[in-house]
């Protein structure tokens, strides 16, 4: 048999445009906590999904940040257990999805974060709360995957956790949420999308299923972003961008991610870049490299998106990307040649970097970040 492979989606998946304020017909249980940031709860956006919740004894964690710590989780699963809570609903972006997933399972399961997770020793056994989660942004991708990525101050490392119990039961996907995005957040998280596909496309466990979804979503992305940046108010933009995010998300939940995500962690951790432009700043330089394991696949992939060659699509995704106002250089993020090999060794610990097209130790590793200094 030529094809082996597994494909696993426990999550339902509602995809349409309103559905976030009717989250109440998919909940289960009476007490509910909504987790989200700060400006999705001082906006109103998060008090009006609770509003929706048909009348559910509602609290709120608001206190998510960006690349979210485990002191983080930590509150929040305190909030959750305090209330009881039947149903966590994380709102957002990545982090208060992540934090959402593992607090679901906190409510059961005693202790800290740090108990399972950085260097901890037990391993959640169940989980009895009810996950939905509901992006705001889109590109993560996190509504549908099993991961949760969160920061230990401990060690000073971002780091990726797995468990079967991070699978949300609902991903609620309305793309109206993401209307009011300022423009950098719809460029940066847009262009994560694209990662997601591209990674899950040339990942060395990649399958046929995973395959179809990611070009869909490169195909769609390239379509689209520029028209939500350009124009934040045209709906069918945004729900394509909102449609390609879940089918990247649904990619890489099955191949995970590659290089690009694993020396994101350094830039995000010691340079202070959001999720999405650590990732993106390193794109073109990766797709450049990524025929040298895929040559035959990355060449279809570039006919399926209409460029001539892989130069090509890495020049058409880098002039994309400045058209947004999205840094392509790393000095332009405070990374000095001094800088290079520390990035390149934190890279290199994640287990993820070995999925990549291409041969990843410190020399190659060095050269492609100081390629796009």
């Amino acid at each position: 048999m030529d094809t082996v492979f597994q494909f696993t989606m426990p999550t339902k998946i509602i995809f349409e445009d309103g559905a976030a304020f009717h989250a109440g017909d998919q909940v289960k249980g009476e007490s509910v906590l909504v987790i989200s940031d700060p400006f999705l709860y001082q906006s109103g956006v998060a008090r009006k999904i609770g509003e929706g919740l048909g009348g559910r004894q509602v609290a709120y964690f608001s206190e998510i940040e960006p690349n979210p710590s485990c002191e983080s989780v930590d509150a929040a699963a305190q909030a959750a257990r305090g209330t009881g809570a039947l149903c966590v609903i994380g709102l957002g972006g990545g982090s208060s999805l992540d934090v959402a997933k593992v607090v679901a399972c906190l409510v059961s399961n005693p202790g800290s974060i740090y108990d399972y997770y950085g260097g901890g020793t037990k391993q959640l056994e169940h989980r009895k709360a009810q996950l939905i989660c509901i992006p705001t942004t889109a590109g993560t991708g996190s509504e549908v995957t099993n991961v949760g990525v969160f920061t230990n101050r401990k060690t000073g490392k971002k780091v990726p956790m797995l468990s079967p119990l991070f699978w949300p039961d609902i991903a609620l996907v309305d793309s109206t949420l993401t209307h009011t995005l300022p423009a950098a957040v719809t460029a940066s998280t847009g262009m994560d999308a694209f990662c997601h596909a591209i990674e899950a496309y040339w990942n060395r466990e990649s399958q046929p299923m995973c395959d179809m979804l990611a070009m869909r979503a490169m195909k769609l992305i390239l379509d689209n972003i520029k028209t939500a940046y350009d124009h934040p108010q045209d709906a069918q933009a945004r729900r394509n961008m909102s449609l390609a995010s879940t089918l990247a998300g649904v990619a890489f939940s099955q191949t995970r991610t590659t290089g690009i995500h694993a020396v994101s962690f350094p830039l995000t951790v010691e340079f202070g870049l959001s999720h999405g432009e650590a990732c993106s700043i390193t794109l073109p330089a990766f797709i450049r490299v990524s025929e040298e394991k895929k040559q035959k696949k990355m060449r279809e992939l570039c006919g399926w998106l209409g460029f001539a060659d892989v130069p090509a699509l890495a020049q058409a995704v880098e002039d994309l990307m400045r058209s947004m106002s999205m840094r392509t250089r790393l000095h332009e993020v405070g990374v000095r040649e001094e800088d290079i090999e520390q990035i390149a060794r934190v890279g290199l610990e994640a287990a993820i970097i070995r999925l990549t097209p291409a041969e990843m130790n410190e020399r190659t590793v060095t050269a492609l970040l100081r390629s796009i200094l």
